[in-house]
């Protein structure tokens, strides 16, 4: 069962038990030697012991305002779940949106690289032109360079 459907079985019982007739029982307070009390709906086996509690019926206002205050809650409970899951899905989002800026940038890096390997070996094919040679040399570190500052130092 998902979550939802909890929160509406857990809204039903709060809302059956407290709409349901009560049932009138007696509830008695024993006390153990030790001084520790326990409820319980039988009657204590140390009779001398035992505290006679009054349990009275809640009145049809007390009933009503019950059921005004579950109704508050469950909206309560229900404004919370919606708030947490618009924040799930916006982290979500934040997440897929950063491992695609993060996929991009190694593209971007490895093509660097790329480029600035084809560079090298294009400087080393004009032994004899310096021109040549010198414009692919620069090149290949401004490429080196940029590969630093972007994917090397960005980590």
């Amino acid at each position: 069962m998902n979550r939802g459907k909890l929160h509406v079985l857990a809204a039903l019982a709060t809302v059956l038990a407290i709409v349901s007739s009560p049932c009138s029982s007696a509830v008695f307070k024993c006390m153990a030697g030790n001084g520790q009390a326990s409820y319980q709906a039988l009657p204590c086996e140390n009779e001398e012991r035992r505290i006679d509690l009054h349990v009275r019926d809640p009145a049809a206002g007390e009933q009503a305002a019950a059921r005004t205050r579950a109704r508050k809650e469950q909206r309560f409970v229900t404004e919370i779940e919606s708030e947490r899951e618009a924040a799930r899905r916006s982290a979500r989002s934040e997440r897929k949106r950063s491992d695609e800026e993060r996929q991009a940038q190694a593209v971007r890096c490895a093509g660097y690289q790329e480029r600035a390997e084809r560079a090298d070996a294009d400087a080393r094919m004009h032994l004899r032109r310096n021109r040549y040679k010198r414009d692919h040399e620069l090149r290949a570190r401004t490429l080196r360079d940029r590969y630093f500052s972007e994917c090397f130092a960005a980590d």
